[in-house]
């Protein structure tokens, strides 16, 4: 028998653990990111297990899940169920057992957008999880089990572990050097830390610029009280801080996961931008992290396709530190699909306005 348990009314030990032990797992499964992504705006943590009650409990599968309510029509359409990771099930389990527990956990989701009245669910699976890092040939995106549109995109993924810091160097792009050597010139200056809070009221008004300038809604800081904080104390976090002078102008995160990173969070004053200090820090990182005995960056989900704009610029930023587009698999379910509808056309029509 088959049951369903909310992650955090569970040993969480014992559930970081089986994290820790599954190739199919990245951090996303870790009750403590689990409960970081839910300090953000209107969201509530809905991450669940899947349990077999006949062998005493054991775990089969970690779903991380939240429900996000991110508009003020929200009421009317229902908001959303958010699934960063997916389910990660027990590598070791028979096939008959595994389809069993895709359809667990595909009746939770249902009964859970049902309760909810959430329009749709989107579900991504971390590219840094090793069952996608080394698989030996083409892979099928492994929410098929699902009946899901396959939304899935790309992501730039870095090897630091074949390559000396010479390669590494070499392997960057022109454009890459160009700005790390102009960064050089303008005497920014680079700390690697363990991330702690009294980093956080920096961070804060360094993030408040960088969304001001991007026109983008800023984070709780409750959430970032998790990242410098909790996550930080788990060994989970690494920070650089590039300054000009005596000045911090920029703030990088990265998560760390076994021997995996990905380039998290940044904020920055608009003065960075001009001294090229995104670059100057990225590089700087890429070789800590290489000391550490990191052997995987993600530099972020890829754009090649952008032919101008913000998208475009992006994509650039990450293509240049010289990584390979790796598959970033994702999937979209539409649990009320004429409310989804409806409110894609409010979406583009505020948008519009």
């Amino acid at each position: 028998m088959f049951d369903i348990c909310l992650i955090r009314e569970r040993e969480l030990e014992k559930v970081r653990q089986a994290a820790c032990d599954w190739d199919t797992c990245w951090a996303w499964h870790d009750p403590v990111l689990q409960v970081a992504r839910a300090q953000w705006r209107n969201t509530t943590d809905l991450g669940f297990l899947v349990l077999d009650k006949t062998r005493g409990d054991k775990i089969l599968a970690i779903v991380p899940l939240v429900l996000v309510l991110p508009h003020k029509f929200s009421t009317f359409t229902g908001g959303y169920l958010e699934s960063t990771g997916g389910p990660a099930i027990d590598p070791n389990l028979p096939a008959k057992t595994v389809g069993k527990t895709w359809r667990t956990i595909l009746a939770h989701f249902k009964d859970t957008a049902k309760n909810f009245g959430s329009r749709r669910l989107d579900i991504s699976c971390p590219p840094l999880s090793r069952s996608q890092l080394l698989a030996q040939k083409a892979t099928v995106n492994p929410l098929c089990h699902l009946p899901v549109s396959d939304s899935s995109s790309q992501t730039w993924i870095l090897q630091l572990d074949d390559k000396s810091e010479d390669d590494l160097w070499r392997n960057l792009e022109h454009r890459s050097r160009k700005q790390i050597n102009k960064g050089l010139r303008q005497e920014l200056s680079h700390e690697w830390i363990k991330p702690s809070p009294t980093l956080l009221e920096t961070y804060m008004a360094l993030h408040e610029q960088t969304c001001k300038r991007n026109k983008i809604p800023s984070h709780p800081e409750e959430y970032f009280q998790q990242i410098f904080g909790r996550i930080s104390l788990e060994g989970l976090a690494r920070t650089g801080i590039i300054r000009r002078k005596s000045k911090v102008i920029a703030i990088q995160n990265f998560l760390r996961w076994q021997d995996t990173a990905l380039y998290w969070t940044t904020a920055c004053e608009d003065q960075a931008l001009q001294l090229c200090a995104n670059d100057f820090g990225m590089w700087h990182a890429i070789l800590a992290l290489k000391r550490e005995g990191v052997v995987w960056l993600e530099c972020g989900e890829a754009f090649p396709g952008a032919q101008s704009g913000k998208l475009k610029g992006l994509n650039d930023f990450k293509k240049s530190f010289g990584g390979t587009l790796y598959p970033y698999f994702r999937g979209t379910m539409n649990t009320r699909p004429v409310i989804e509808s409806i409110y894609n056309v409010i979406r583009h029509v505020r948008k519009g306005c």
